[in-house]
């Protein structure tokens, strides 16, 4: 599935060397190397991108007031934002989604794997920042908390972080909520949608 004109990455912000605050926007797909990978992988070449960068801790209201003012193609919900544990949040990122995307778009939605509230385990980084690390793991269905490791060039940063894992059911009805319905699942993590009619 190749790219369809313009497309919005939503991702999270990087703990290094991105600008702090509730949200930016950049052009091209500088600092979303593992997303860009991963829908490599999927056979979507992204094309235009404008990114909205998303801060890790910004709530719903926050959230609600994002809008550029455009509708995309395709529009991207990376960095499982979906799994935000905080009432509210997941629904607040899927409704800026279905806000730009445009009437015949389409939206591709990661989360955690279905399972990963069992499975959640350690991944060491790879020195020079080839792979991202977590370490100490706790697994409290349906919630995952743990520490993510960044290693780039030897400066390495730990961010904690809890996501809450969905089921099956759950991202079809969070989609649901705010007008969306999924036509397929592209990989275990990764779901293709579209508006619903009427």
């Amino acid at each position: 599935m190749a790219a369809r004109g313009d497309a919005l990455l939503i991702r999270r912000r990087r703990p290094i060397g991105e600008p702090a605050g509730d949200a930016a926007t950049l052009d091209g797909t500088r600092g979303a190397g593992r997303i860009v990978a991963a829908l490599g992988e999927l056979g979507i070449d992204l094309g235009t991108v404008r990114q909205l960068i998303v801060e890790a801790g910004a709530d719903a209201p926050e959230i609600d007031r994002l809008d550029l003012g455009q509708t995309f193609d395709l529009v991207v919900l990376g960095s499982h934002l979906v799994n935000r544990p905080e009432e509210g949040v997941g629904g607040a990122l899927l409704a800026v989604a279905r806000r730009h995307l445009a009437p015949n778009g389409l939206l591709l939605l990661e989360h955690h794997p279905i399972d990963w509230a069992e499975t959640a385990a350690e991944v060491r980084p790879t020195p020079g920042g080839g792979r991202l690390g977590m370490v100490d793991v706790r697994r409290d269905p349906p919630f995952v908390s743990a520490v993510s490791v960044y290693d780039v060039r030897g400066r390495v940063v730990r961010q904690p972080f809890t996501a809450r894992v969905l089921t099956e059911a759950e991202l079809v009805a969070a989609l649901k909520s705010v007008g969306l319905k999924v036509t397929r699942r592209l990989r275990p993590t990764w779901l293709l949608a579209v508006r619903a009619q009427g």
